[in-house]
């Protein structure tokens, strides 16, 4: 059965019964799965004890898991999830140094997921799960099965058609120190979500993105670690629509512009992605996002960072506006294909929501990348704009595709400013093609191996049909 991207998104059925946790005055009471019948010794199945445990769970309350191995044998379980939580404010899950829940509940057949390990569904506020350490047992193939999945709703607007139901919102969503690995799908996931704050996460080895947000807004993420994901090391996507809607399929929210709810006021440190299968980061749909100090490496079938738009009637089967008021400060892409990507598929009458972006970068070293170090374009005659570039250094080897290089093409507006390229042959490292209003500024070129390199601009730099700036010179 092929999937796309949009239903492996997709949580468990909606008529699927919730564990619903009505709330209650604060009690600050520890709830102990042990104390419910769960073993731990990874061998029994504790999915009964398990919910139990969660059934109890008051606003207020700690589900807690004490050192040892919680084996979750069940398949398809009531809510869709190994743990459920709804209707609650300021609980917490909390996991021993030494507690890890094993998801032993794939079909054993298809080897398919059929459920995620946590689930948060809104209404909830204030939740907190600290060390939660989850992991599948066997190899999945891409299904359902998150690691753990938070879904609630855009406060302060109307029901989105495709809503069905009261506005369920989930705010003041804290992670700290939890680990996923081997998820049949992502390895968190939050949807409508706003307040979330991720202190330390690592996901490995998940079917598909490692950390997926979807019309979230005020988020502060430091410290996540990605390895050999199967999508996108850490993916920021909110969809387009004509209009605000749901799709009840996919559990995705989508909007006709960007607002406040457009994955917004994101502040993201200290990330490194290593291997994933798709990019590094995803940004689509989004607004007012600022990371610090990213590290990519081994990124072979995309970018570093692809900030990216695709409008209806485009070949990808799904759609969304131009990312804006984006800073990316400090990053190094080393041994990927392409480094720093923006793409704009606009189709049909110009429409400026797709191709009217607002990026800054600033300081980046990227090193070994086959395809393209630097890739600004638009699909279409309709021209990309809006990526600013400074204090860039490039180092590559590659005589396919790019060159490892900087390439510019339908675009308008352009900015670099003090780029330092080094490549080992003598190749064209630096193509402009109709680029209007192009700006460059201390642009330095070396070409050859080391000792007989040569440091000319015009060395290596190819324009076509642009007009504009570089190094003083007036192109056109």
């Amino acid at each position: 059965m092929t999937l796309s991207r949009r239903k492996l998104l997709a949580s468990a059925p909606a008529t699927a019964a919730l564990i619903v946790l009505p709330g209650c005055q604060m009690n600050g009471g520890v709830v102990d799965v042990r104390k419910f019948g769960a073993k731990g010794d990874a061998a029994a199945d504790d999915s009964g004890a398990i919910r139990a445990a969660v059934a109890t769970l008051r606003s207020g309350d700690t589900l807690y898991f004490p050192r040892g191995t919680y084996r979750f044998a069940q398949r398809w379980p009531p809510g869709g999830a190994a743990i459920v939580i709804t209707g609650v404010s300021d609980a917490g899950i909390e996991f021993d140094l030494g507690a890890e829940l094993l998801m032993d509940n794939l079909d054993p057949v298809a080897k398919t997921g059929t459920s995620h390990g946590l689930l948060v569904h809104g209404p909830a506020s204030r939740i907190s799960l600290r060390r939660v350490k989850i992991r599948w047992a066997g190899h999945a193939k891409r299904s359902l099965g998150d690691g753990i999945r938070v879904v609630g709703y855009p406060a302060g607007a109307a029901p989105p058609m495709g809503w069905s139901g009261p506005p369920a919102p989930v705010d003041g969503i804290a992670l700290s120190d939890c680990v996923v690995r081997a998820s049949p799908q992502a390895g968190v996931v939050m949807l409508g979500v706003s307040g979330i704050t991720v202190a330390g996460l690592r996901v490995a080895d998940s079917g598909a993105d490692g950390l997926h947000f979807n019309a979230c807004r005020r988020a502060e993420i430091d410290d996540y670690t990605a390895v050999d994901t199967g999508d996108d090391g850490m993916a920021l996507v909110t969809y387009f629509a004509p209009w605000f809607s749901f799709d009840s399929t996919a559990h995705t929210f989508s909007f006709p512009s960007l607002t406040d709810w457009s994955n917004a006021d994101f502040t993201i440190g200290h990330v490194s992605v290593i291997g994933s299968r798709a990019n590094g980061v995803r940004i689509a749909g989004a607004n007012r996002i600022t990371i610090r100090r990213l590290r990519v490496v081994g990124v072979r079938s995309g970018s570093a960072v692809m900030i990216d738009s695709a409008q209806p009637g485009t070949d990808v089967g799904w759609n969304y506006v131009a990312s804006r008021a984006v800073r990316v400060d400090d990053v190094t892409a080393t041994n990927c294909d392409t480094g720093i990507h923006l793409l704009a598929r606009p189709s049909g009458p110009a429409d400026r929501r797709f191709t009217d972006f607002d990026v800054h970068v600033d300081h980046a070293a990227l090193d070994d990348c086959d395809n393209w170090s630097v890739r600004a374009e638009s699909l279409t005659a309709h021209k990309v704009r809006g990526l600013r570039l400074e204090n860039f250094t490039i180092s590559s080897t590659s005589t396919t595709g790019g060159n490892g290089g900087v390439g510019i093409d339908k675009a308008d507006g352009i900015s670099l400013s003090n780029i330092s390229i080094r490549h080992t042959r003598p190749v064209i490292v630096f193509t402009a093609i109709q680029a209007g209003q192009l700006a460059v500024d201390h642009l330095n070129v070396a070409i050859g191996p080391p000792g007989q390199r040569t440091a000319s601009t015009t060395d290596g730099v190819s324009v076509e049909g642009s007009d504009g700036v570089i190094n003083g010179s007036a192109l056109g």
